[in-house]
């Protein structure tokens, strides 16, 4: 199934809660509320053979923190991802983990480094960061490195 069929199956059935945007026969975009984020992530793994969660990747943006769920197609060149804008300063979003494990250790990294709570995670341990780190955002636009270093003591490089 190429990108055009996904699009048309998509608006079916999501209606306007789903905004598509094919970029190329391998690249589809779907913008989602953050609400809808697992409801669509299911509807992909059910209605499409071999569809599978490949990665998620998070950004700080000026007008929140954009959250991804990238879903390769197996088989094919399709990338498929599923896009939500989350508000700031305490974003959110429904977890994958329960719906696919591959979003589970990706979940924690994004929450350990822009803060994202994943709501219904199933382990919401720290990942990446130790207790000295546990209010930093290092990710986040405004995290400042050296203020940080100061912190914990670190002397600056010369």
């Amino acid at each position: 199934m190429d990108a055009t069929a996904i699009e048309s199956r998509l608006r079916e059935a999501f209606g306007a809660r789903v905004g598509v945007a094919v970029r190329s026969a391998k690249r589809l975009y779907a913008s989602v509320d953050a609400a809808d984020l697992r409801e669509v992530a299911r509807w992909l793994r059910e209605n499409l053979p071999g569809c599978r969660l490949a990665t998620s990747t998070g950004i700080d943006l000026r007008e929140g923190i954009g959250l991804y769920h990238h879903f390769a197609v197996n088989g094919s060149p399709l990338v498929i991802t599923l896009k939500a804008l989350l508000a700031k300063p305490e974003p959110h979003a429904p977890t994958l983990a329960t719906e696919t494990a591959a979003a589970d250790w990706i979940e924690r990294e994004i929450h350990d480094l822009l803060g994202v709570r994943f709501d219904g995670h199933p382990d919401e341990r720290r990942l990446l960061k130790d207790a000295s780190m546990a209010d930093e955002l290092p990710l986040r636009r405004d995290f400042d490195p050296a203020q940080f270093k100061e912190r914990i003591g670190e002397r600056p490089e010369f």
